[in-house]
């Protein structure tokens, strides 16, 4: 099992030294490379291409130095000695005539080999390039469907205390960060390195004394890069904090678009949004400066190295040809340096990011399924919830408290009380959506803490009065209750719920998009599809939270005569402020600042209980009751 990290804070990225990042990078990018090893046979194809390109480098000095001794014309036979050491078939077909050059066909060849040359280290290049892109590409996937999954595993505590649209910059933008950093490092990590050694070995092999004096002052580059690297890993980590409000802002400004309209606050939620932009801009100019100036800074210390080779090649009188071979090798190895200086840059500016997906990936679940859960089959219905007290997270007192309630398999159980007694609660609780403190509720005799939470679920049709519906077509949004149902199944479902009459009137029928969160919907019409939905999913245990509130009288009507014939053969727990709907209740629960009150029929209950008196009174007359 991986050890799990810990997340960076931007005040730990911008007071660590560069030994502390080393030591922070481990953990992360070593996780981030593991990712790699289902695709290492592209990985290290893509590094073998790597190393041929580098070796092109090679034989492109190679070539410059030939080429130099053959059109570089010095002092009369020098390209006689440059040939000295070649076979002598060559010698023959290359040997200078009266007037000292080679001839044309000679030159001709020799110089073609230079874009004969480049051409395979292009290619060499573009394979290398393509084989690592596909593999960080494959990663990218991998992780982000983990993320993606594991965010979705978490319980809705998590979901309380986190705004969406910073789990959607971690899920999207920060894994494409920990991507980039991946492809950079892995392209260049054998790449680059090798390169320079071909070409510095080459540039030994002509001339060592040049190659010394040349690269002389080459560790000195490293300065400029350790200079910065502080400046990159604060302004990174602002840049990425500045972006997750950006996010925010506008996942809650499209969220809740009707109140910013209808509170005419177009232009503060625009200002809101350019604020944050601009913040995100200025540390975005601030690491992209820091980042860009390595390279300036790297060329202007390796050029006080190339002054005294220039200088020690004019003192001796190097050839012409082995000049422009030495020249070449330090133009081919300054890119390869400075994509090597920029690695560690790079990495630095996506640690933050890295870490903060491995810290959501190795946070646990706080609800998870027993070792020993069971995946349950055919229900019954039957629940009991036994002494169950249940209080949220960052609150003192308990949601609900001491709950004794058995509610037989097929009946109808209503539960009525003030606005945060409890009800929605102990619908959450069935459904494992929390934990309880203490007590246990229990599904057929068994406690649903041993029952997988997939296969409890499954079991659980719930109807909100928080309609949630997709940006779908109508057919998909019912089907979303079933997804084997098919087209006769999702028909017969809506026509139960009085919704086939609307849905054929829309311009595609069931194949109508109704838009974002279903805005192209009435009300009424959003909460027939979503009974629609748990109708079709045909469960043997029914919530129905409100199911009615968004209802006309004649829908209302409708719909719980359909609620009625579908409660047949099932449980149903129904909340309903209406008390009109649910008098006919097998048993009504009166809660009450999170306790039971009172439990019983209608007339019973409103004999013997202050509570259910009231709040029946408040919606008829009395004398009609009595009557």
């Amino acid at each position: 099992m991986a050890k799990a990290t810990k997340r960076i804070s931007r005040k730990d990225m911008a007071k660590m030294s560069f030994r502390d990042f080393l030591v922070s990078a481990r953990g992360p990018y070593g996780r981030l490379f593991g990712y790699m090893r289902p695709y290492m046979g592209r990985f290290w194809a893509g590094i073998f291409f790597g190393v041929c390109f580098a070796g092109a480098n090679a034989a492109l000095v190679f070539v410059f130095k030939h080429v130099g001794d053959l059109v570089l014309t010095g002092a009369p036979g020098q390209q006689s000695q440059s040939l000295a050491h070649l076979p002598e078939a060559i010698r023959k077909w290359a040997a200078p005539g009266p007037d000292g050059r080679s001839p044309l066909h000679v030159v001709l060849t020799v110089c073609l080999l230079v874009p004969a040359v480049m051409a395979v280290r292009g290619v060499f290049s573009y394979l290398n390039a393509y084989c690592v892109l596909w593999v960080s590409q494959r990663v990218l996937d991998d992780i982000r469907q983990q993320v993606y999954r594991h965010t979705l595993g978490q319980a809705m505590e998590f979901f309380n205390r986190q705004k969406a649209g910073d789990l959607v910059q971690t899920v999207f933008n920060q894994t494409r960060i920990a991507q980039q950093a991946l492809t950079s490092i892995a392209a260049d990590i054998v790449k680059q390195p090798v390169s320079i050694v071909s070409a510095v070995a080459m540039m030994l092999w002509f001339d060592w004394r040049f190659t010394l004096a040349a690269l002389l002052l080459f560790p000195l580059c490293l300065l400029p890069v350790l200079m910065v690297s502080k400046k990159v890993r604060k302004s990174a980590a602002r840049e990425e904090d500045e972006a997750g409000q950006m996010m925010v802002l506008m996942h809650e400004a499209f969220g809740g678009i009707r109140v910013v309209k209808t509170h005419a606050r177009e232009d503060y939620e625009a200002g809101r949004f350019n604020a944050a932009n601009q913040a995100m801009l200025r540390f975005v100019m601030k690491w992209r400066k820091a980042m860009e100036i390595t390279g300036p800074a790297v060329e202007t210390v390796a050029s006080l190295g190339i002054s005294a080779a220039l200088v020690y090649a004019w003192w001796v009188r190097l050839p012409n040809g082995t000049l422009l071979a030495l020249v070449g090798a330090l133009v081919l190895i300054y890119p390869a340096f400075k994509a090597m200086s920029r690695i560690q840059l790079m990495m630095q500016k996506c640690l933050a990011s890295t870490t903060k997906i491995f810290e959501l990936l190795d946070r646990p679940a706080a609800i998870q399924d027993a070792p020993d859960a069971i995946a349950i089959g055919k229900v019954r219905g039957e629940i009991r919830f036994d002494d169950v007290t249940f209080t949220y997270a960052g609150k003192t007192e308990p949601a609900v408290k001491g709950i004794e309630l058995h509610i037989p398999a097929g009946t109808t159980c209503a539960f009525v009380g003030e606005s945060g007694s409890g009800k929605s609660t102990l619908f959450a609780l069935l459904q494992r959506l929390y934990e309880g403190d203490a007590g246990r509720v229990t599904m057929d005799g068994t406690d649903i803490r041993k029952i997988t939470q997939a296969s409890l679920r499954e079991h659980v049709a719930t109807v909100s009065q928080d309609v949630f519906l997709f940006h779908d077509t109508i057919g998909q949004n019912i089907r979303y209750g079933r997804l084997d149902a098919t087209q006769a199944e999702i028909e017969h479902a809506a026509k139960m719920a009085y919704a086939h009459d609307f849905i054929m009137n829309q311009p595609q029928g069931y194949d109508t998009v109704i838009g974002d969160k279903g805005c192209n919907l009435s009300g009424g019409q959003q909460q027939r599809i979503s009974i629609a939905r748990a109708l079709l999913k045909d469960a043997p245990v029914l919530l129905l939270d409100e199911a009615m509130s968004a209802l006309d009288t004649e829908s209302e009507r409708r719909i719980q005569e359909a609620l009625e014939a579908l409660s047949k053969g099932r449980t149903v727990l129904a909340i309903a402020h209406r008390l009109s709907t649910i008098l006919k209740a097998d048993q009504i629960v009166v809660m009450d600042k999170g306790i039971i009150k009172a439990v019983g029929k209608h007339a019973d209950l409103y004999e013997r209980s202050p509570e259910y008196r009231r709040l029946y009174d408040l919606q008829f007359n009395a004398h009609q009751v009595a009557a």
